[in-house]
């Protein structure tokens, strides 16, 4: 998996994991989480693909050969800077300053989105699959990725000073049911990959719009 050099991206929070992928053990579990969604992308080069929740940027050197153009929306106030960063990469995604429950695209302009890290915030997750299965094709993939919730998940965020209820109002299980009244469910990966869902860390999940 090809990351941009870090020197050329930018934190965009307080609370950006930017740091943790360039780190050499823990950023493994965080690379392995992103290798996972790349994958149930599939082989396909798709024409237009959207990153819903981009960061930092993170994601889009890999994105950039699996689609002739990608996008992305983000709520942080850094995008023009996140873009200008990406442009010394010689990537030039289309960004916008959007949410997810408005998305500035015309209805089924996308035959690919992908979210990391997105969907277990929100408050109102209906509305956003609403919103992403009106700019997605029929046919289109979908690929969300987020934490698990359990008892090691949530002692892991108390440790670092957090309620998990607050940072996370929506489990995996939410995630996944919400989804499926949208998307039809193909494919999932875990990390780590031996455990059941409910035991595992990371969920990756492929949906297609039909």
């Amino acid at each position: 998996m090809k990351l941009p050099e870090r020197k050329n991206l930018i934190m965009t929070n307080d609370e950006d994991p930017l740091n943790f992928y360039y780190y050499p053990l823990i950023g493994l579990v965080y690379r392995k989480r992103l290798a996972n969604s790349l994958r149930l992308l599939g082989d396909k080069k798709f024409d237009q693909l959207l990153d819903i929740g981009f960061g930092s940027g993170i994601l889009f050197r890999e994105l950039g050969e699996r689609a002739t153009q990608t996008h992305g929306i983000e709520v942080h106030d850094k995008v023009e800077a996140v873009a200008t960063a990406l442009a010394a990469e010689g990537l030039h995604p289309a960004l916008h300053h959007a949410g997810i429950e408005a998305i500035p695209y015309q209805d089924q302009f996308f035959d690919a989105v992908i979210s990391i890290s997105t969907m277990e915030h929100l408050d109102n997750l209906d509305a956003a699959l609403r919103e992403v299965k009106r700019v997605l094709k029929a046919g289109g993939v979908l690929v969300l990725s987020f934490p698990v919730r359990n008892a090691l998940t949530d002692t892991f965020y108390r440790l670092f000073g957090f309620k998990p209820r607050d940072i996370h109002p929506n489990s995996h299980a939410d995630i996944i049911a919400a989804a499926q009244k949208h998307f039809r469910l193909s494919k999932k990966k875990k990390f780590p990959p031996l455990l059941p869902d409910n035991l595992s860390l990371y969920l990756s999940c492929r949906f297609v719009r039909e």
